[in-house]
């Protein structure tokens, strides 16, 4: 697959708790929400239905993670090559196609399970884009909307899927100690952006690590992060700013399912065409330091993984 045939289109969250979904939006994100006929709810973040789907159900993590393609064409090409390397692909039926808001999807799951939902045609929202928190709305184009980090136990299968199969490529490589955690991941571009999927080997809890929005105006970045701390929101990292080339200034707090939920903006993109991966040492050129929830969770985690309790991916 070439590059620029895909981007991030949206994220399908499943969640025991719902209605604090519902307050969680109200109080600290004000998106327009639209309701589907499965009993979920889309929250808008642009000029599409639906970027966050949040769905009812048993557990609190990714659903799906929705991949647009450029067109039918490149649709194509990829179920010709996830066929090819053995991958179980379906055609979404148009029950799931309605209440993802799209034209014509494939289904299917990377190695660790995590279910991919490919697509074309994402369906416009009714009415323009409007929020009380983000007035300059968020970074959403044809290079997709913000990122997606992913949990693995093999970060190696990992890569050679979504490289090799769906045709991302390495935009840097990390490897770095996260309060007690050891950190390795790759950062995966599509275009553009400098990443529009992460995957992170260390002990976890869940399949998501965390979402990322882009906001297009830095001043809604501060505002929402006083807004998330008068209410009382737990933090995993607080305001910083990435490394360049990335050089994003964000945030990470938890949502009401566990895992975290990433605002920032002034992200920088980068030149796909030659691109020559980099090694990553730090998340952060200043801030991002790391809080006592941060902590505590990585400890469970590590605990639980020693146990044979819980394995990431």
């Amino acid at each position: 697959m070439a590059l620029g045939n895909l981007r991030l289109g949206y994220l399908a969250i499943e969640t025991r708790k719902p209605e604090k979904w519902h307050a969680f939006n109200e109080t600290l994100l004000d998106l327009p929400t639209s309701s589907n006929a499965d009993g979920s709810v889309g929250l808008q973040i642009d000029g599409v239905r639906q970027r966050l789907i949040i769905v009812p159900g048993e557990k609190d993590d990714v659903q799906a993670v929705g991949l647009q393609m450029r067109d039918e064409a490149a649709l194509e090409q990829l179920s010709a090559k996830l066929a090819a390397n053995g991958t179980q692909v379906e055609s979404g039926d148009q029950w799931l196609c309605e209440a993802r808001g799209v034209g014509k999807m494939l289904v299917f799951a990377d190695p660790s399970g995590v279910r991919l939902e490919a697509f074309v045609e994402a369906l416009p929202a009714e009415k323009p884009f409007a929020s009380q928190f983000f007035a300059d709305g968020f970074h959403s184009d044809d290079s997709g909307f913000g990122h997606v980090v992913l949990n693995t136990r093999d970060l190696e299968q990992a890569e050679r899927f979504y490289c090799g199969v769906l045709g991302f490529a390495v935009t840097e490589r990390l490897q770095v100690k996260i309060g007690p955690l050891d950190v390795r991941g790759i950062f995966l571009h599509s275009n553009r952006r400098h990443h529009s999927l992460a995957i992170f080997a260390a002990p976890a809890t869940r399949k998501l690590n965390h979402v990322m929005l882009q906001a297009e105006a830095l001043r809604d970045v501060g505002m929402a992060y006083e807004r998330f701390k008068r209410h009382r929101t737990p933090f995993s990292l607080g305001l910083g700013q990435h490394p360049d080339p990335d050089g994003t200034v964000s945030f990470y707090a938890a949502t009401p399912s566990g895992f975290d939920l990433e605002i920032g903006a002034a992200g920088r993109e980068i030149d796909p065409v030659g691109w020559q991966e980099r090694p990553l040492d730090r998340v952060s050129s200043w801030g991002h330091k790391p809080t006592m929830r941060l902590k505590l969770n990585s400890l469970k985690a590590i605990v639980m993984q020693r146990l044979g309790l819980v394995r990431a991916g």
